[in-house]
């Protein structure tokens, strides 16, 4: 519980800092956040967990991306890293799953996700071939995680499916705040459900 706490803490005091232009204490916390769920998940590897590592791999990545995405350089090393922790935690669920695929729950978020696409196309305009491919990226994970969920309903999977879910919300209001439209608390909103997504996963994969 106690890493939990000391997460959640480092987390806030990240977003914070982002948000207020405080780039080097926003890295520092950010790093310390993602060091801890690791380490939450390096504890959690007695029974040799495939997914964890999966998991893990993830979260070493997502440091680096971090560093990107709050420092504002490098957009495309940044935006190629967030697809590799997407992959990677693709890779996680998908592992989980056997026997035959469900379709119904990927039908629906491609459904969902095309009406999402036509809603934000005003705004995201020139931006139509990274947020396709992150899109696809995202609704392939969201729908492992949905598998795994549901042929496995514990609330372990649940968290999983809600920290995809979360991924999805975080990168629809980076495309908007960032290329379109700045949002008030843009920053805050994006860090937060992004490192929620994080969290959620990890305590997946620990829980």
């Amino acid at each position: 519980m106690l890493g939990w706490i000391s997460a959640l803490i480092s987390g806030f005091v990240s977003i914070s800092a982002f948000e207020n232009n405080k780039t080097k204490l926003a890295i520092v916390f950010n790093t310390l956040c993602l060091g801890l769920l690791s380490f939450m998940v390096i504890n959690q590897q007695n029974d040799g967990s495939v997914a964890s590592l999966w998991v893990l791999a993830g979260l070493v990545v997502s440091a680096i991306a971090d560093i990107y995405r709050i420092q504002q350089k490098q957009a495309k090393a940044c935006f190629s890293a967030f697809l590799v922790v997407q992959l990677f935690y693709s890779k996680a669920f998908w592992i989980q799953l056997t026997g035959p695929m469900i379709w119904w729950l990927p039908a629906l978020l491609i459904a969902a996700s095309i009406v999402a696409f036509f809603l934000l196309l005003p705004q995201i305009d020139t931006l139509i071939f990274p947020v396709t491919v992150m899109g696809m990226m995202l609704l392939q994970m969201t729908g492992a995680s949905g598998e795994v969920w549901i042929t496995n309903p514990t609330p372990s999977s649940l968290l999983g499916f809600i920290g995809s879910l979360s991924f999805i919300v975080s990168a629809i209001i980076l495309a908007i705040h960032d290329y379109r439209q700045p949002l008030r608390y843009g920053n805050a909103l994006i860090s937060g459900c992004y490192l929620l997504a994080q969290g959620l996963i990890v305590a997946s994969v620990v829980i």
